[in-house]
């Protein structure tokens, strides 16, 4: 399965592969199963994602970390007496 990730990798990074006929050389010049390799010049991405057995929805997101009550209390204090000295 590594080579196959390999080959995906190779895809996201190097843009001279959205040109169909180099992307069509790189998949058939690279050692994946002959499935995998139709499943990918056909643009099959849900097909690949099932044939790998993978979930390709993916969501990523951030969530700020709350301040603890102290620190807060902190900052605010610090602010107060800054405000106060100028």
């Amino acid at each position: 399965m590594s080579n196959i990730i390999q080959l995906l990798e190779r895809m996201g990074q190097d843009a001279r592969l959205q040109d169909k006929s180099l992307k069509l050389k790189t998949i058939n010049d690279t050692e994946i199963s002959s499935d995998h390799k139709k499943l990918l010049s056909e643009g099959d991405a849900d097909g690949l994602a099932e044939a790998l057995k993978i979930n390709k929805e993916i969501i990523c997101f951030l969530i700020p970390a709350k301040e603890d009550e102290q620190e807060s209390e902190n900052s605010e204090e610090t602010n107060n007496k800054s405000a106060v000295n100028q």
